[in-house]
């Protein structure tokens, strides 16, 4: 079996995929100096490629690797380490009758506690306390708790799952949206797309964990952000283009709601002149929310169970159906 593998992957990783798969053959890229991967022609034919992080982390721009592995010839199956796969450049691999697979849950506790961190951020008044000290200003805040406020999320996957177990900890009440009627565990009430609105006005912090699709496209508009409480904080660790930015930017300069955290964008490195940067009652993060050290080992565990799956003949994990819809 043919196997192609990052050379940190190849090299950490390399005997428990041969233990795996004893007669695996691993096939690394070398990298061009335009920063875009090459490959041997022994590429050709291959049956697996694990897409992974340290990869576009070492080329700066994962654009640059996507394309190098679609056009592998006869590949079967498709490993990715990112959660999201609404690229449209995944979509090749299935239109070619290929399996693609992603390590949705592999990222989820660090964005979790991302999202965590941003309520205790504006719960605490953090930001306040900072200000104070720059001016060397002593003068006591009356910051308030999470327990008993309200977190409405919008997807209740991997993400959304584990921002319910860490909300439960603090005490708070807990709203899940998700499209099927599967329960999800520390949920106080589950609702569907319909009953977003009641969400929305329930909420405290709206987090959007959901994944990009074409239902979920500009998801939080106008009316949503005028449905929510003008105490309230978006928190985005989503994709971008789920939230009408311009609706968001106008909702936070007249008031509407309190205020957002926001790690993604509709164009990111974000520019310049978006007026998210200089917005007192916004935080912006560089979609970067996820990156743990502990993802790598997660998110193994993830592709070497689906790789004795693949190699025994059995259904693989986290199977993507259709991306980028």
């Amino acid at each position: 079996m043919k196997i192609v593998v990052s050379p940190t992957i190849a090299r950490d990783y390399g005997r428990q995929i041969r233990a795996m798969v004893p007669r695996a053959k691993l096939i690394t890229p070398s990298v061009a100096a335009d920063g875009a991967l090459a490959w041997s022609a022994d590429v050709t034919g291959a049956d697996v490629a694990l897409l992974s992080e340290d990869l576009w982390q070492d080329l700066d721009l994962r654009q640059k690797a996507l394309p190098a592995f679609f056009q592998i010839e006869g590949l079967r199956w498709l490993h990715t380490f990112s959660a999201g796969v609404d690229s449209p450049a995944f979509q090749v691999i299935i239109d070619r009758g290929g399996m693609l697979t992603n390590s949705s849950g592999a990222s989820a506790p660090s964005i979790a506690q991302y999202v965590i961190a941003m309520m205790l951020y504006r719960t605490k008044r953090i930001d306040e306390w900072r200000d104070q000290q720059r001016r060397r200003e002593w003068a006591q805040l009356s910051p308030g708790e999470l327990t008993g406020q309200t977190v409405g999320i919008i997807g209740t996957g991997a993400i959304g799952g584990e921002v319910a177990r860490l909300a439960k900890a603090f005490r708070m009440r807990t709203i899940g949206l998700r499209r099927s009627d599967k329960r999800t565990p520390n949920i106080d009430e589950q609702v569907t797309p319909r009953r977003l609105p009641h969400l929305l006005k329930q909420s405290d912090f709206v987090v959007l964990a959901c994944p990009l699709t074409k239902e979920t496209e500009s998801l939080i508009g106008e009316r949503e952000l005028r449905a929510m409480k003008p105490t309230a904080t978006l928190i985005n660790v989503a994709r971008g283009r789920v939230v009408h930015e311009g609706a968001l930017i106008l909702a936070l300069q007249e008031g509407w709601i309190a205020g957002a955290c926001l790690d993604v964008f509709t164009f990111e490195p974000l520019p310049e002149s978006s007026p998210f940067w200089d917005m007192p009652n916004v935080i912006v993060t560089p979609h970067n929310s996820g990156p743990s050290p502990l993802n790598m080992g997660r998110a193994m565990t993830i592709f070497l169970d689906n790789l004795d799956r693949f190699a025994n003949g059995r259904k693989l994990r986290n199977l993507v159906e259709k991306a980028g819809t």
